[in-house]
C-alpha cells in the first residue's frame, strides 16, 4: 500500500489529476469522520472534505515529501474545520447528525452520542488532537507534525482529555 501511495503521490505532485482522484478516495472516508466528529454536521463535513479536496488539487505541486501526503490532507482538513467553526458554528454544536452514520446497535448509541456530544463541546485544540488520534489514528509525532505542537505536548494533552472524557462518561464530573 505504501508503495501505492508513493507512486499515485509522484504522478499527483506532476499534474496527473487520476492520481489525485485515486490519493483523495484513499483518505476521503477517513477525513470524512474525522470533519464530522470535529463539526457535528454531516453537511458541513461534506463541505470541509470537499474543500480540503479543492485545496488539496490547488497545492499538491507543493508536497515536498511522498510520504506525508496523508498528514498533508489531515493538516489542511484541519485548517478547513477551523475556519469552519470560527465562521459558521461557534454556537452549540449537538453532533445529533452522528446519530445514523455510527455504526452501534441501540444500546451502544445512546454512549456514542454523550461522547460525541462531549467531544464537541472540547477546547479546539484538544477536539483537533483526540480526532487526529482516536478517529483518524494517527501517532503523537504525527499529530504533533499537523499541529504545529511537540509530540511530548500531544501526548500529555490527549492523555488528559481521554482521561478527563472517560470520567465524565463514567459519570465522575
Amino acid at each position: 500500500m505504501k508503495n501505492r501511495i508513493a507512486t499515485l503521490t509522484k504522478k499527483a505532485t506532476h499534474g496527473d489529476s487520476v492520481a489525485f482522484g485515486e490519493l483523495y478516495s484513499l483518505f476521503s472516508a477517513e477525513m470524512y469522520r474525522y470533519a464530522l466528529y470535529h463539526l457535528g454536521s454531516r453537511e458541513a463535513a461534506l463541505d470541509a472534505v470537499q474543500e480540503t479536496a479543492l485545496e488539496a488539487f490547488r497545492s499538491i505541486g507543493k508536497l515536498r515529501t511522498e510520504a506525508a501526503v496523508k498528514s498533508w490532507f489531515f493538516g489542511i482538513l484541519c485548517n478547513v474545520c477551523k475556519h469552519s467553526l470560527r465562521e459558521k458554528y461557534k454556537a452549540d454544536i449537538i453532533p445529533l447528525e452522528l446519530c445514523e452514520d455510527i455504526q452501534a446497535d441501540d444500546s451502544d448509541m445512546e454512549t456514542a452520542l454523550d461522547l460525541a456530544k462531549l467531544i464537541s463541546e472540547l477546547d479546539e485544540q484538544s477536539r483537533e488532537i483526540v480526532l487526529l488520534s482516536v478517529v483518524a489514528g494517527y501517532t503523537s509525532k504525527e499529530i504533533a507534525a499537523i499541529t504545529g505542537s511537540s509530540p511530548g505536548t500531544v501526548r500529555s494533552r490527549l492523555s488528559r482529555t481521554l482521561s478527563s472524557l472517560r470520567r465524565q462518561m463514567e459519570g465522575e464530573e
